[in-house]
């Protein structure tokens, strides 16, 4: 019964499940459940009736030390209590913090005993403990205590190493391993506390240190979910441990955004999809956007329909953020879309592509896509087709948090401010937004949010957006001193549960880095006062100075930084930024002597290896691969350290780093060509071709750049290892790419002189032709010849081919065009070499009349390839002797030219 109640808890069910209950346990679920974690603290916290003294206490290493001797003295036998008092406390700051209504509750004075005129010296203790790597934790935070406590439980119900005041000791780090089989309760408690290091990494500007690689070792792994479904009574039903395993999935995907690794995320997003059967599709259709179109224009829309639906929303959830109407006197409020079925097929205007057979299974969609595109009418399902694009159903909540996730990951893994992108996103939100029905309420002002980053960016809507991230900061009820927009009681009084519900599947967005949102926004704007405003009142320095300095005012920045480490001396952060700013080394490495600050060591490195003109320092690549060293020691997960580290390697023949640094790139991030195409150049300089051969065959599967240094390579490492078949597909995709721009400069001739040799050499059939001589004749006898202006070479290349299929009449055409291609070059009336390339040209040209001329012609029996080949020959000599006489009478190429003629 514990883990059921737990597991619960765990994946926020509605409280109503618990109903009939009676023991204490499901008293503590129950409250937590209906957003009452204060009362599960108040209880615990007065059944112990301890505190723990801290008057003897003058360090935050010191207070953390003595916290957790309290907590295993009073906490550790007991893990079911235990794990709801650490819930209730990492509530409870969510609730404070993120989520809002605030909570009025002295937790600090339930749990310690400490003189009153010390508090704000105990409350900067906690955010020291908080810190990570140089990096304070946000300094107005509300109940520090509440997450400081809540991580020290679960490492001490999870017998963890921890992760205080061991910042230094990164190379004693033991990650922690869930195994199957794992204790139900141990799984869970491991669980929370994965949702209690991110919440520890959305405090700090920047995820650092170990506890992003904990994080990830413990959501890594679907053996947790597994360890809790089959440790729960059989009677439990199936949907319920479905939604385990969706929640899992969901928050899978959250850990790799808060870590940066988001390019981990499309295998758990395609497997929650699968999970809850939900069905949507990216595709286009015609729609009105202003009050004055009568015709409708083609837009984006997602057409979503979601296979269950939630099987008890909270009334509560009606009383969501106010929905600001655009009010313009041209803008509809939201699109106004025309039938999905209304428009004829063969008016679609659209190229059709062709669709691989696995696609066409899927009726012409690509589900391993973050967003799966229908791009033909006739490709959307059925289902969805049926959907009023204008009133679409309500999404179940899980389905509508499957699409938030793709938006942060769209954004994370796509240029900033692309329209293409920008459109996609905004289908994904209105899809949120304007559904019937209602949201809850976490889930709606999370899509308004991102709805008003949106329009911020366009001149029509930046007044709403704006006005709306105003109204949703103040919603929250958190830190607002003066209020801009009225709220009701009932907006007052709403309840902190639905709130709560789904915050764990969503990126942890702070009340101030909301804030900061905003003013982010007023900078980009113009608004500088407004901004500065927002950074003062939220104590945020560091983010004050980058907003001068990105303006231009240097000095004003280094003086806010210059007060703030004078303030506050372990800001490792402010110190590094001074040192971004004045460029002084100095200052990187006082920021990392005090808490090793990573981006303190990467700067370091950035002006070693470009040192300043005027700086005196000389480039070395030995210091910059130790400043890199060091920042990847501190935080493992950095793919731009690794790809710069690798880089430098690289260049300075430090091939094994090289190979280790680009190695882990690939592993953070698969798709990324060029960290795939630089591990193959590593392994080439240590003659490691199959490796290499492999990476670019990595490296050009994921290059939608088209980058051709990428396929050059990937054709000169297939050409040494005899891969063909590879040599003439990079061979085609180099032509491709740089045709536009050389022409037939950008055929590699040595390489199409291989091929065409290699081709020929082969048995000709017309009716059954392998993958090398099918593509080998569209590229040389079909894309050449459309690029050829002035090479001979590449003509004589094409009639070598046309003779090979037997059509001696394209052979000798071939032939023709080569002689014309060096008669017309200017060269040959100033230049020797120019005018003996022309007289072989003749020779090969007369050569092919005698031995091509008598042969069957196109047009089969009774048809020869050149009547008059005698005639075209001698004509063809004549018209060169007249073209050379009295230049180059006295030549060698004169005398071969009279030597053809008299053989002829």
């Amino acid at each position: 019964m514990e883990l059921l109640l737990h597991t619960h808890v765990l994946v926020a069910s509605n409280a109503d499940v618990l109903k009939g209950v009676g023991s204490s346990e499901a008293t503590y679920a129950t409250h937590l459940l209906n957003g009452k974690s204060e009362l599960v603290i108040q209880d615990v916290l007065n059944q112990l009736n301890q505190r723990i003294d801290l008057s003897h206490v003058s360090s935050a290493d010191e207070m953390v030390s003595l916290t957790r001797s309290f907590l295993v003295t009073y906490f550790k036998e007991n893990i079911t209590s235990s794990l709801y008092f650490a819930i209730a406390l990492l509530q409870y700051f969510i609730q404070n913090n993120y989520t809002g209504p605030s909570i009025d509750m002295d937790v600090f004075g339930l749990l310690y005993a400490a003189p009153q005129d010390d508090s704000s010296k105990y409350q900067k203790y906690f955010i020291q403990a908080l810190t990570i790597l140089g990096q304070p934790a946000y300094e107005l935070l509300s109940n520090p205590e509440c997450l400081t406590v809540s991580l020290l439980l679960f490492e001490i119900l999870t017998d963890s190493q921890t992760l205080f005041n061991d910042q230094a000791k990164d190379d004693d780090l033991v990650l922690p391993e869930i195994v199957p089989g794992m204790d139900g309760l141990l799984a869970i408690a491991n669980w929370w506390r994965a949702r209690a290091l991110l919440a520890h990494l959305s405090v700090v500007p920047e995820p650092s240190g170990n506890q992003p690689s904990v994080a990830a070792a413990i959501m890594s792994t679907i053996d947790i979910a597994y360890c809790i479904s089959k440790a729960l009574p059989a009677e439990v039903e199936e949907d319920f441990k479905k939604k385990i395993f969706t929640i899992y999935y969901l928050e899978n995907v959250k850990t790799s955004l808060a870590i940066n690794t988001e390019h981990l995320c499309l295998p758990s997003l395609t497997k929650v999809k699968k999970l809850t059967d939900f069905k949507f599709v990216l595709t286009g259709a015609r729609a009105k956007r202003t009050k004055f179109q009568e015709i409708g224009h083609s837009g984006l829309i997602i057409l979503a329909h979601s296979s269950t639906q939630d099987e008890n929303n909270n009334a509560s959830d009606s009383n969501n953020p106010e929905n600001f109407v655009l009010e313009s006197d041209l803008l509809l409020e939201k699109p106004i879309f025309d039938s999905i079925g209304a428009e004829p097929l063969d008016e679609q205007i659209i190229k059709r592509q062709k669709i691989d057979p696995e696609s066409e299974e899927n009726n012409g969609i690509d589900e391993d896509r973050i967003l799966p595109m229908a791009i033909r009418q006739e490709y959307i399902p059925k289902s969805l087709q049926e959907l009023d694009p204008n009133e679409q159903p309500t999404l179940n909540n899980l389905d509508t948090i499957q699409l938030l996730l793709r938006i942060y990951v769209i954004r994370q893994t796509s240029p900033a401010r692309d329209p293409l992108v920008e459109e996609e996103l905004s289908s994904i939100v209105s899809r949120i937004i304007y559904q019937k029905g209602q949201a809850n309420w976490s889930l709606f002002s999370r899509s308004l949010w991102e709805r008003s980053i949106l329009e911020t960016n366009k001149a029509k809507t930046v007044e709403r957006g704006l006005l709306q991230m105003q109204s949703l900061v103040e919603e929250l009820g958190l830190m607002i001193q003066t209020r801009m927009i009225p709220q009701s009681q009932e907006e007052a009084n709403n309840s902190s549960a639905p709130r709560l519900k789904y915050i764990h599947q969503l990126p942890y967005i702070p009340r101030w880095e909301l804030d900061a949102k905003l003013a982010e926004k007023y900078m980009s704007l113009g608004v500088l006062r407004s901004a500065v405003e927002i950074y003062d009142r939220l104590h945020m320095w560091c983010e004050a100075a980058l907003c001068y300095a990105a303006v231009g005012d240097e000095k004003e920045a280094e003086k806010i930084l210059a007060n703030r480490v004078i303030d506050v001396p372990g800001d490792a952060r402010a110190y590094s930024i001074l040192g971004d700013i004045r460029q002084d080394p100095s200052l990187w490495e006082k920021s990392w002597a005090i808490g090793k600050y990573v981006n303190a060591k990467n700067s370091l490195a950035r002006y070693y290896y470009r040192p300043p003109k005027d700086s005196g320092v000389t480039q070395d690549f030995e210091i910059v691969l130790g400043h890199l060293n060091d920042s990847l020691r501190q935080y493992p997960l950095s793919f731009d350290t690794w790809y710069f580290y690798g880089c430098v390697a690289l260049e300075s023949g430090k091939l094994n780093v090289a190979s280790e640094a680009f190695s882990r790139c690939v592993s953070l991030d698969e798709t990324h060509s060029m960290a795939w195409s630089n591990l193959s150049a590593s392994y080439i300089q240590q003659d490691k071709l199959k490796e290499a051969y492999s990476c670019l065959k990595r490296a050009v599967g994921f290059d939608s750049q088209k980058n051709w240094r990428i396929w050059e390579n990937f054709m000169i490492v297939s050409f040494r290892l005899n891969e063909w078949n590879d040599v003439l597909t990079a061979c085609k995709q180099l032509v491709s790419i740089r045709r536009d721009k050389q022409g037939e400069g950008s055929v590699d001739m040595p390489v199409v002189e291989k091929l065409a040799e290699l081709l020929i050499t082969t048995d000709y059939s017309e009716e059954k032709q392998d993958y090398f001589q099918r593509n080998g004749i569209e590229f040389i006898c079909i894309t050449l010849p459309s690029l050829i202006t002035t090479n001979d070479r590449l003509w004589k290349i094409v009639a070598r081919v046309e003779l090979w299929r037997e059509r001696p009449w394209a052979s000798l055409d071939c032939h023709e065009k080569a002689y014309r291609v060096t008669l017309h070059n200017p060269a040959i009336d100033t230049e020797e070499p120019a005018w003996n390339n022309t007289v072989d040209a003749c020779e090969d040209l007369v050569a092919a009349y005698e031995s091509l001329g008598e042969r069957k012609g196109k047009y089969g029996e009774g048809s020869i390839v050149c009547k008059d080949w005698k005639y075209k020959a001698r004509s063809t000599i004549k018209a060169l002797i007249s073209k050379g006489k009295g230049r180059w009478d006295d030549t060698d190429g004169w005398e071969r030219l009279m030597e053809i003629r008299s053989q002829l």
